[in-house]
């Protein structure tokens, strides 16, 4: 009997070594109490592995897609001024940030080939008051107001639902499966079983598999003439990656001869490296200007098309990453 536990316990101990987990808690960024990251530009934001994208929306002034992490304390103010607030409180085990995001929202694994095992979910105060009491736009749940109005089912009886679902990208390729959670469900024919999420609850997303990201997407049964009524906020906290192990790999050697010149640069710069790369530049917003993959040591990459301002250029060998910053006059 003892041979077989010796040979799992062997395997084991391979596996382990050749990926590493990472739990993104947030816990490293530093606010003033109170508060969420708010730049008035569209600079994602990275930690444990995961780059969580942020989209700010200069016309109107506005955060208006991606993830902002935040410490806000506020369980209890209705409408949009508590955007950032849990009906929880506290962030996943009574700590200080977490991560709210909107619908659409992406995150970006720093490392390729790796898998979200999942994370916990909660429902923001925000969300949460509209679908317990109704507001301006959307009514309560449960409500058949201005919904089932004038049929057989009962007030107070509508099958609500608001839910996260959740999608894998590999190579930029949609995978097929998916997940799905519901932060609040009237479905049950028992209206005591109804319920709108109050606490943190884990989402398990390994069966997505290998991805190199991850999108979010919010649904409910309150649709008006202009879209969902319910207001499309969603709370996240302890995101946990399992990547490949790359500890062998010297970072120093394989970027070590690295040039990116001009820099600031007019129309184009260059890019010289010792071995082979990938390279992906984005915009300050996060969208993908240029991609190339498997490229020799030496390539020049034109901006004559695209606006001055701040390039992020990743370059990438196997499973190691270097990020540069681009200024184009």
């Amino acid at each position: 009997m003892k041979k077989p536990i010796v040979l799992l316990s062997f395997v084991l101990t391979v596996l382990n070594a050749k990926t590493q987990t990472q739990i993104a808690d947030f816990e490293t960024f530093t606010l003033t109490p109170n508060s969420a990251y708010s730049p008035t530009n569209s600079l994602p934001f990275q930690t444990s592995g995961a780059v969580f994208d942020y989209s700010y929306n200069s016309t109107w002034g506005i955060w208006d897609g991606g993830f902002s992490y935040t410490n806000v304390k506020d369980s209890i103010t209705s409408g949009l001024s508590n955007e950032y607030g849990v009906r929880a409180y506290n962030g996943y085990t009574n700590s200080t940030n977490y991560v709210v995001g909107l619908d659409e929202s992406m995150i970006r694994l720093a490392m390729p080939q790796s898998t979200v095992n999942g994370f916990y979910v909660t429902n923001t105060t925000y969300a949460y008051k509209s679908m317990a009491q109704g507001d301006l736009f959307a009514r309560k749940f449960g409500d058949t107001t201005g919904t089932g109005t004038g049929t057989t089912i009962a007030q107070g009886s509508y099958p609500d639902f608001f839910k996260l679902v959740v999608k894998g990208y590999l190579n930029g390729i949609l995978k097929n499966d998916s997940v799905t959670f519901l932060l609040a469900d009237f479905t049950f024919t028992n209206n005591a079983q109804d319920y709108i999420l109050d606490t943190w609850q884990f989402v398990n997303t390994s069966g997505i598999g290998t991805v190199d990201s991850l999108q979010f997407f919010m649904r409910s049964s309150d649709v008006g003439d202009f879209g969902i009524n319910t207001p499309l906020y969603f709370a996240i906290d302890n995101f946990e990656t399992v990547s490949p192990n790359t500890v062998g790999l010297n970072e120093n050697e394989i970027f070590k001869n690295f040039k990116l010149y001009p820099n600031p640069c007019q129309s184009s710069f260059m890019i010289n490296n010792d071995k082979a790369f990938k390279v992906n530049i984005r915009n300050s917003e996060g969208d993908t200007i240029y991609n190339q993959d498997e490229l020799n040591n030496r390539i020049e990459i034109n901006l004559e098309a695209v606006p001055s301002g701040i390039y992020f250029v990743e370059i990438s060998v196997g499973f190691k990453r270097l990020t540069k910053k681009v200024i184009k006059n």
